[in-house]
């Protein structure tokens, strides 16, 4: 069975910016982001799948940069091949409620 965390993110930073930052970590890892819903541009919710010897290094890494909850978990086992899914929302606190992804113009 995939065992599940909850973590809250926290940033100041660009919003494309800091969604490419933490799409980096995430890969950087050994995470898989598996879904992704935009909430205007004030907040992002990702689902990712990661083993489990991998989830500290991904909570340090995220820490490292962006404000993150509590990591949730107890009891890890560092050499464990458990799969995990971690659901994260990030907050945009420069954010203004109105998401406007801008379309270039396609010749044709």
């Amino acid at each position: 069975m995939i065992r599940k965390l909850n973590w809250q993110v926290f940033t100041e930073q660009d919003r494309n910016k800091a969604i490419e930052e933490l799409k980096g970590k995430i890969l950087s890892n050994g995470g898989y982001i598996i879904n992704s819903t935009f909430f205007s541009d004030l907040a992002l919710s990702l689902t990712i799948e990661i083993q489990e010897n991998d989830i500290l290094k991904l909570y340090a890494s995220i820490q490292e940069s962006m404000t993150i909850s509590e990591p949730g978990f107890d009891n890890l086992i560092v050499n464990a091949g458990k799969e995990w899914w971690i659901f994260i929302n990030v907050t945009f606190r420069q954010g203004k409620g109105d998401l406007k992804i801008d379309v270039p113009n396609v010749p044709g």
